[in-house]
This record gives structure tokens, C-alpha cells and sequence, in this order.
């Protein structure tokens, strides 16, 4: 069986989400309204590193961290390769501490990472986010939304996967199956949804302030698409 995420599944993973140069689009869409040059920047999940080598080239120094070796070998491979100011290390969100990897300007986790955690973790990982956080430092995530529209099945047509969802209502469980026809493989994964006000709350009782969500990385002032959004980008600053 093919595991996502790790070994031989990693290329499956990134060529049929990233295959189209989408980590480059996304890294461009969150640089509209983060200005700052050379900062230091904290990608927890960072996988194979595609999103945290691209910012890299665009000056800043950044820590990837993900509890995938093989995953952590690729980036690392990937970075000397191009001798890129990254480094990755092998880390588990849900038991190792991030404190000794420093202060960031910036600490963000994308690809539904946090949703892939148990409900009861979020807390503690949002306390890892803000105690590495620089003063006015921003955290950005994204998680499953559960709100009124939850379509069972969803087709995305750029990445060629079907997704059959099934929730939990009382404890926000997802069974989630995700068939890739492009590769002919199916895995099946636990994630958890959360609404927008679980999310916000968790956030003020961490003590994040300016707290705003967006259906995409570059956060219209408009938007249309967060009351039926299956995922949701929150951002917060200390």
C-alpha cells in the first residue's frame, strides 16, 4: 500500500497538488500583504519543503519541520541542491517542543496539517505557535470547516482526486477517502473539522489579536466564498 506523505507516496502527493507550480502561486498569494523582507519564517508540516524553499528565494530564512524523515531528508536534499538559507528538522507537533528552534516573524501551517491532528491538540499547538512567535509576530493556518454546507463528495478538477467526506457531528471527526484516479491510488484518512468560532476562540484565548479567516492565502477584503468554505485560511497576530 502506497502511504502519502512519506517514501514513494510523497511524489504522488506533490505532483498532484503542486505539479502546476500551485506552491508557487500560494507563497505569491500570502506575499501580498506580508511586506516584511528577510524575516525568519517557521513552516510546521512543511512535507517535501516546496513552499519553504520558496520563500527562501525570496530572502527569507526559514525552518521547515515535519515528523515525516523522508519527507525532511527530500527538503533537506532539495535546499543544497539550490544552497537556499532553509533548514528542516524531524519534529512532532504533538510531542516535541518548538522553543529551541527560536523566535519567528512569521509561523505558518498549510495544507490542512492542523486538521490532520487530534481535536484535542489544537490548543496545545496554537500555544507552540504563539510562544515562538516574535513580538507582532502572525500565525497562519488552515483547517476543515464544518459549517452549514458539508458536501459528501467533492471532485477538485486541477488535482483529479475525489473525495467522499463523512462526519461526525457531535466531536467534528471526518472520515475522509481520497481517491487519486490520476494514480490509481486511494487512502484513507482521520481529519478534524471546526467552526469558524471554535477557531476564533482558540485563537483569543491564546492570546492572538487582529484575527481574520479567507478562503484563500491572499485574504480579500471581499469575499464571497467563506460561508460554504470546506477550508478556511485563519491569521492572527500577537
Amino acid at each position: 500500500m502506497v502511504e502519502l506523505y512519506r517514501n514513494d507516496g510523497l511524489a504522488i502527493y506533490e505532483q498532484a497538488h503542486y505539479s502546476q507550480g500551485e506552491h508557487r502561486q500560494e507563497v505569491a498569494q500570502l506575499l501580498r500583504w506580508y511586506p516584511h523582507r528577510h524575516s525568519r519564517i517557521l513552516d510546521l508540516g512543511c512535507s517535501g519543503g516546496l513552499h519553504a524553499l520558496e520563500l527562501a528565494r525570496y530572502g527569507h530564512r526559514v525552518v521547515g519541520v515535519d515528523r515525516e524523515a523522508s519527507a525532511i531528508e527530500l527538503a533537506r536534499r532539495r535546499a543544497r541542491q539550490e544552497g537556499l538559507n532553509a533548514e528542516f528538522h524531524v519534529l512532532d507537533l504533538e510531542r516535541d517542543s518548538l522553543l529551541p528552534l527560536g523566535q519567528f516573524d512569521l509561523v505558518y501551517s498549510i495544507g490542512n496539517v492542523l486538521s490532520h491532528l487530534p481535536k484535542t491538540s489544537l490548543a496545545k499547538v496554537l500555544r507552540q505557535m504563539c510562544g515562538c512567535c516574535a513580538p507582532a509576530g502572525i500565525v497562519l493556518f488552515d483547517l476543515l470547516i464544518l459549517g452549514p454546507h458539508f458536501p459528501v463528495e467533492i471532485y477538485e478538477d486541477a488535482t483529479g482526486i475525489h473525495w467522499i467526506r463523512r462526519r461526525d457531528a457531535a466531536s467534528g471527526r471526518i472520515e475522509l477517502q481520497g481517491n487519486f484516479i490520476r494514480f490509481g491510488v486511494t487512502e484513507n484518512f482521520q481529519v478534524w473539522g471546526y467552526t469558524i468560532a471554535e477557531v476564533v476562540q482558540n485563537l483569543k484565548i491564546t492570546g492572538f489579536s487582529a484575527i481574520d479567516y479567507a478562503a484563500s492565502l491572499d485574504f480579500p477584503a471581499q469575499e464571497s466564498d467563506v460561508e460554504n468554505a470546506v477550508c478556511l485560511k485563519f491569521r492572527a497576530q500577537l
